[in-house]
């Protein structure tokens, strides 16, 4: 029986096949290059970023070309008011989405491993982490911005319920 007070929260991590992705799969030796997060109970609709920017993601309806087989979700719960902080803190993204910008500088130093906080400049997993965080969903293992997609897996204690992972989601 689910728990109404609780809502779900899902993390996926994807593989693409461009330039980019091959080269942080290869540089990091690990299975996923990008990551996203949904605070929609349908996993519709997923929030990251990329060369864009502050993108919104709908992986089930769009297939970018570049995306590889193989995916992973990492699932848990969180209660309504921690839910409630992380649907404030996308809003506040989605308002001035136009005044963030991809970190390609952050990604680097992340794989240098030297922490950093760049004003309105994310990569993917350290916005997924930094959200996660500061929303009170998760005990982060290090800092976010020294996060890479894959280590999402294991880089977090889930503060309000077991992680459910389930691979080939999309």
């Amino acid at each position: 029986r689910e728990n109404k007070s609780m809502k779900k929260v899902t993390i996926l991590l994807t593989r693409y096949s461009d330039l980019f992705g091959k080269f942080i799969c290869g540089i990091s030796r690990e299975g996923y290059s990008h990551a996203s997060i949904s605070i929609d109970s349908e996993e519709e609709i997923f929030y990251s970023f990329n060369y864009r920017g502050f993108v919104i993601e709908k992986p089930k309806k769009r297939a970018p070309k570049t995306r590889k087989q193989g995916s992973v979700c990492i699932r848990m719960q969180v209660p309504k008011n921690t839910y409630n902080m992380l649907q404030k803190k996308i809003n506040k993204f989605l308002a001035a989405k136009e005044k963030y910008t991809y970190s390609r500088l952050g990604v680097l130093l992340c794989l240098l491993r030297i922490p950093h906080k760049f004003k309105n400049q994310y990569f993917c997993s350290q916005f997924v982490a930094e959200i996660l965080s500061q929303a009170g969903a998760v005990k982060l293992k290090k800092k976010e911005s020294l996060y890479l997609p894959s280590q999402l897996i294991d880089g977090f204690e889930c503060l309000f319920s077991q992680k459910q992972l389930v691979y080939n989601i999309i």
